[in-house]
């Protein structure tokens, strides 16, 4: 059992990464150029484990499947490739199409006998664990794999061995004795689990049952219950026999071991508590306390290069998970609470609100940028009395966002959030030149709700930009200052408006149906009613151009002819999943293209001496800090190795190519210290460069 659920959660993980890798979206694996890279990428999945025998991966509303060999239609899967039976392709296909979580179920496949031929499905919904899944990730594996798994179960025991799925149906089953009906115990399969004596064929059978916590699946086996007790019976007696041996070979070793191995012990301790960080001598001949003293110095070392390296992955990792609780993309808490505590991020309290410093319309010289950077230092993490906020960048917003946590106590919250964000200016204008524009979302509590605050915050941000108000502005205020009665709350308006900007669709969905309810509460007429529903179609209408995404006559045409508010309601929320799956899709593509620009900016002149970190960041418009970030993020490595890379291998192309000298190369590639060059180039490649040039 513990082995096939280790494999199930190895499926499971490769899922998630397949969902997450942005060389396998529908844009990329269907692109002429760049779905040979992403049919790689699958084939890699593939290689990563020996228990599947296939791996597809299907997009919705398409008839390609992609995996490692290529594309192929729906149909070349089901009727070439595996054969499925006719009654069961329709049900494969609507699997493929609508599995919302992950699912296993036998598939049977044609067969030239009378015997039954399957092959198991493991759909998963791409991505993972969503409501609203584009794709389907399915892993089929032959029914022959899974009987591996049941074979050395029963040892030298007669009798049968059955898999079920959560849904009862037979996975596989293996026998080593007289063979039963799959049907005959499948009843057995949901009841309790334990030991139960059954009588079956007119002959008693000891059934167990074990039932797996993680995939649900029931594992039955059924033996003789004369063979089950007679065999357990010898086997107690043997197993006293052999334990009372080794207890006493075990009391002899000891008292010999004690006397002769008691030096070696206490220098072992004496080493371990006085351990030098400088490289032992180690001789030949040594006693095996000596080796595993050695052992543990270099599981030691081992330990702490590994720990540097987590270090160094540690704001990548925060900065990640700080805008997963700003999208709301929390899908299991202990583990969200689990990587807070990794972090060193402390949420003492149960009340969050989000502060969005934004530099929007900023101009960013040098000495702006130089400023920035302090800004966003000091932004990482500040505090104040009752408050802790962890900042992350938003670069496709230009700003920071705070994820602000209160500690309760006697205090008002309301009051606790007022003194915050008055000190967090006051420091804001000891750092920059120009004050940057400053939003604050409401309070909520619990992380679930975090989303809201910051969709609250950027709807403030913008009623700032509108209005030329330089002040730091509240969420709450934005309605005091529209103020009418009538019409729906501004607040909603704003921030309906900024959840389709950020592509968030709870928020989106949320906001909707409290205008829909507040529109519903108006004691209005039934024209000034319709007038209210246009205004809010409007609304869509006008943001979505703002975004440059356009609807179709189709779409246009429903949206007017609407017949109730519900219907309303029901045709904007369709809308609503196409904007923010746009504004999603535009946000990566964003990315990919900055990715590939500041490549190309580093391969066009990693050559030049004055290529750095700082003067990159400068001319993307970017931070240091996040430049660093993206470059580990994109490539592995940090700025720094990236371009020694490029440099080395450049060094060492010139001197296998040409006969330059090799202080002209050096220079050629932007080093100016030839020395300190030679001497990193050894340490890498083990040689100097002159013994390279020979040897090659």
């Amino acid at each position: 059992m513990d082995f096939s659920d280790s494999r199930m959660q190895e499926l499971e993980n490769i899922a998630t990464r397949i969902s997450l890798d942005h060389r396998l979206t529908p844009y990329m694996i269907s692109h002429p150029y760049y779905s040979k890279e992403a049919i790689e990428e699958l084939k890699s999945y593939k290689v990563n484990s020996s228990f599947i025998d296939g791996l597809y991966l299907y997009y919705h509303e398409g008839d390609q499947v992609y995996s490692p060999r290529g594309s192929s239609s729906m149909n070349t899967l089901v009727n070439l490739v595996y054969e499925i039976k006719e009654d069961e392709i329709a049900k494969f296909k609507t699997d493929m199409e609508t599995v919302t979580e992950a699912t296993v179920h036998p598939v049977s496949l044609i067969s030239d006998n009378n015997e039954q031929n399957h092959i198991i499905s493991y759909l998963y919904p791409i991505p993972t664990n969503n409501t609203f899944a584009i794709g389907t990730l399915a892993f089929l594996v032959k029914e022959s794999t899974l009987k591996k798994l049941t074979q050395n179960v029963l040892g030298e025991f007669k009798g049968n061995m059955y898999i079920f799925n959560e849904d009862n149906e037979l996975l596989a089953s293996s026998s080593t004795g007289e063979k039963l009906g799959a049907e005959k115990v499948q009843k057995l399969a949901k009841g309790e689990t334990g030991v139960l004596d059954k009588t079956i064929n007119k002959e008693n059978y000891s059934l167990v049952t074990v039932r797996s916590e993680i995939s649900d699946w029931t594992f039955v086996t059924a033996m003789p219950t004369a063979q089950f007790y007679g065999k357990m019976d010898s086997l107690k007696l043997t197993i006293i026999i052999i334990l009372s041996i080794i207890a006493l070979i075990g009391i002899l070793t000891t008292v010999f071991m004690s006397f002769r191995q008691y030096k070696p012990i206490q220098s072992l301790a004496q080493s371990l508590l006085t351990k030098s960080k400088e490289n032992l001598h180690r001789k030949e001949h040594k006693d095996e306390l000596k080796s595993i003293q050695e052992a543990i110095e270099l599981m030691h070392e081992d330990s702490e290069q590994l720990h540097k390296k987590m270090k160094v992955h540690q704001p990548l990792i925060k900065d990640q998970l700080l805008s997963l609780l700003l999208k709301g993309d929390i899908k299991r808490k202990t583990e969200i609470n689990d990587l807070l505590v990794d972090l060193e991020i402390s949420f003492n309290g149960d009340s969050f609100f989000i502060v969005l410093v934004s530099f929007k319309d900023r101009i960013m010289e040098h000495e702006s940028l130089q400023s920035r950077e302090k800004v966003l230092e000091l932004l990482t993490t500040i505090s104040y009395e009752d408050c802790v906020g962890y900042g992350v960048e938003l670069i496709h917003d230009n700003a920071v966002a705070i994820i602000v946590n209160i500690n309760e106590n006697d205090k008002d919250v309301n009051e606790i959030q007022l003194d915050f964000v008055k000190e967090l200016r006051k420091k804001l204008k000891e750092y920059c030149k120009e004050m940057p524009t400053v939003g604050i979302g409401k309070i909520y509590e619990g992380l679930d709700w975090i989303n809201r605050s910051f969709i609250e915050a950027s709807a403030s941000i913008e009623y700032n930009l509108l209005n030329n108000n330089e002040s730091a502005i509240y969420f709450e205020n934005i309605t005091t200052a529209e103020g009418n009665p009538f019409w729906y709350p501004a607040e909603d308006q704003a921030k309906f408006i900024q959840s389709l900007k950020q592509g968030d669709k709870i928020v989106a969905r949320e906001t909707l149906k409290n205008i829909i309810t507040n529109v519903k509460e108006q004691d209005a007429s039934l024209y000034m009613l319709r007038c209210m529903c246009f205004d809010i179609i409007n609304t869509v209408l006008k943001n979505t151009l703002e975004l440059g995404i356009s609807f179709s006559v189709e779409q246009i045409q429903s949206l007017t002819e609407f017949k109730t508010l519900e219907n309303l309601e029901e045709i904007l929320n369709k809308l609503i999943v196409d904007i923010c799956d746009e504004v999603e899709e535009r946000k990566e593509s964003h990315n990919n293209l900055l990715r590939d620009n500041i490549l190309n900016y580093i391969h066009k002149n990693y050559k030049s001496h004055e290529l750095s970190l700082e003067f990159t960041a400068e001319s993307f418009q970017l931070s240091a800090s996040y430049l660093s970030r993206f470059v580990k993020e994109q490539t592995g490595k940090t700025f720094t190795q990236f371009v020694w890379q490029l440099r080395n291998e450049e060094f060492k192309r010139q001197l296998k190519e040409t006969d330059k000298p090799i202080k002209k190369i050096v220079l050629d590639i932007g080093y100016v210290d030839v020395a300190n060059f030679t001497r990193k180039f050894k340490k890498e490649e083990g040689v100097t460069p002159g013994q390279y040039r020979n040897h090659h």
